[in-house]
């Protein structure tokens, strides 16, 4: 498998839709954009990938996580190495890096942050201050939860949603990833068992390269997969919305 590809699917490009309209917004102060949707659709994965073409700042939150937890993340991630011990000074040290080297910041597990709406208050007060853009990574109830919040809900300047993979995402991801050529049946296969979960096709993936390479195939059909489950179907989620 090519392990270092990263596959643009279309919730891939939903995102980079969505921060192109955040560049774009009229208010400076509504400079977050919200990423969202169900697990296992690659929402972390995706701002993972784009942290590092951006150089980006990448915490993920803490089931118990407090302002004070977040922003000694935070200033780790900043590369400072004696972060303060008090949540202001950990503040103060944050904005002082940020305000002389201005980078976005990612947060991932956002719900997590909503047990202590102190800790995405956080966030956002560094983000009007150093006027840097901020992703909040989380489940799909996450907006319903934000927008109930004024001060939110009129920075939350854009928004994008994942959802299930289509048939075409499928295909592209055999194209990009699989080291052997498949059929559209394997695609069709693929896209049925795995409900569209980005996570169980590229395990689908690695196991049609393993029966390739099993039966010295150069392409494989639905005939050479008879009665194999492609993904590990005990660990599939339920079913959510389907993009067609």
């Amino acid at each position: 498998m090519h392990r270092n590809k990263f596959v643009h699917t279309s919730n891939v490009k939903r995102f980079l839709l969505g921060l192109s309209e955040l560049n774009e917004r009229g208010a400076p102060e509504a400079s977050i954009l919200l990423l969202e949707g169900n697990a296992g659709l690659g929402k972390s994965r995706t701002a993972e990938w784009w942290s590092m073409q951006q150089d980006a700042i990448f915490i993920r939150l803490k089931a118990a996580c407090t302002p004070h937890w977040m922003l000694t993340d935070l200033v780790k991630e900043l590369g400072e190495q004696a972060p303060a011990h008090s949540c202001e000074n950990l503040y103060n040290q944050a904005a002082g890096v940020l305000a002389k080297d201005p980078r976005p910041i990612v947060v991932d597990e956002v719900e997590a942050g909503l047990k202590n709406i102190k800790v995405l208050e956080t966030v956002r007060d560094l983000s009007d201050l150093v006027e840097i853009p901020v992703v909040f990574v989380g489940r799909e109830f996450v907006w319903g939860e934000l927008k109930k919040k004024q001060h939110f809900r009129t920075r939350v300047g854009a928004h994008a949603s994942f959802f299930q993979c289509t048939f075409d995402d499928v295909r592209l991801c055999f194209d990009e990833l699989c080291e052997v050529r498949v059929d559209d049946s394997i695609v069709e296969k693929t896209h049925t068992q795995s409900d569209g979960y980005i996570r169980e096709i590229v395990n689908a993936v690695a196991n049609i390269e393993r029966i390739a390479k099993r039966k010295r195939l150069d392409l494989v059909t639905s005939d050479d997969v008879d009665g194999v489950d492609l993904v590990r179907g005990f660990q599939r989620p339920g079913k959510i919305k389907r993009v067609a």
